[in-house]
């Protein structure tokens, strides 16, 4: 039985008590001191303050809701893009009571809300070829992307440093189509039909950061003395003078937390150590890991389970491990 918007208001209510990675989360809330919802056809959304940043938190209000959201978390997991902010799957968040009195858990969905205006007032205060030239920017990155949002409007949209930014990603595809073209045809024409206004900013900035090692296709930041790259032999680590520390192997990898960082191999998703031994084996189709807590999220056919830092399993894979097996045999 799905949570529902009293359900969920509760837990905004006593954070602590409900939430487990959001425990210190701080509602937004009305003069009457309630936390502020709205929902939609398959979700409850609220926003939060949390880690010192504004979040978007959402609640699915069926099972059928996170049908895109999962592939979704996994694609922009490997993605490299200011394109897009922060989107995240958060597994059996939220405790609950169902009608029948029976406790339950589940999934929320994270967004990270960057600092910025919405749509109605950059109209009001940039001009009209400062936020067309944005649009069109949007547009031809998020194509390369291959990107689609497929429910594109105003009020999923940011401007934040020169730019939009669309939010709420749960009905987005990676299929290449182009299921945006109509909506950003309408956002021009609203653009169009609003008289210029002198200008703030003339020009939307371009993202394109600066950088700091050579030889490489592409590269991230210092996290704990290593660096992720890719190179044509696919992603690995380098340290702080470039030299290489586990070689480029992965078909992506991302950044080390708390001495450990998630890699996918053509068998799948795992975690690895700063020496690049094997903590969970690349055989998933999903490895989480919240450093804060020191516990992995891992998702098999389907079914989530939770492994601690050294990658010993805690709790089973849903309700019928009793009876399933994994295909790879890893565990």
């Amino acid at each position: 039985m799905a949570a529902t918007l009293s359900d969920f208001r509760q837990a905004l209510l006593a954070p602590d008590l409900h939430f487990a990675t959001l425990a210190a989360a701080s509602p937004v809330r009305n003069a009457a001191g309630m936390p502020m919802l709205c929902r939609t056809t398959r979700f409850a959304e609220t926003e939060i303050g949390w880690q010192g940043g504004r979040w978007l938190l959402f609640m699915p209000l069926s099972p059928s809701a996170l049908t895109h959201v999962e592939r979704t978390v996994v694609r922009l997991k490997r993605l490299r893009t200011e394109l897009l902010t922060e989107y995240r799957l958060l597994p059996d968040e939220m405790a609950y009571v169902d009608a029948a009195g029976t406790p339950r858990r589940t999934d929320l969905v994270l967004q990270r809300l960057p600092e910025g205006i919405g749509f109605d007032e950059a109209l009001a205060s940039y001009p009209r070829e400062t936020l067309l030239r944005a649009l069109d920017a949007l547009q031809e990155g998020l194509h390369t992307l291959r990107f689609s949002h497929r429910n594109l409007k105003d009020e999923n949209l940011v401007w934040s440093d020169g730019r939009f930014v669309p939010l709420r990603y749960h009905y987005a595809r990676f299929d290449g189509g182009d299921d945006d073209a109509a909506a950003f045809d309408a956002l021009r024409r609203r653009i169009g039909n609003v008289p210029d206004t002198p200008a703030l900013s003339d020009a939307a900035v371009p993202y394109a950061p600066a950088r700091k090692l050579t030889g490489h296709r592409w590269t991230s930041h210092l996290f704990e003395g290593l660096i992720c790259v890719e190179d044509d032999a696919g992603f690995g680590f380098v340290d702080a003078e470039n030299r290489p520390v586990i070689a480029a192997q992965y078909r992506w990898a991302g950044d080390f937390r708390e001495g450990r960082a998630e890699v996918e191999t053509a068998a799948g998703m795992g975690l690895i150590d700063r020496e690049g031994n094997y903590v969970i084996p690349p055989c998933y189709e999903i490895v989480a890991y919240d450093a804060a807590k020191s516990i992995v999220h891992v998702r098999r056919e389907g079914r989530w389970a939770q492994f601690d830092y050294l990658g010993r399993q805690l709790t089973e894979f849903g309700t019928k491990n009793e009876t399933e097996k994994s295909a790879c045999e890893c565990i």
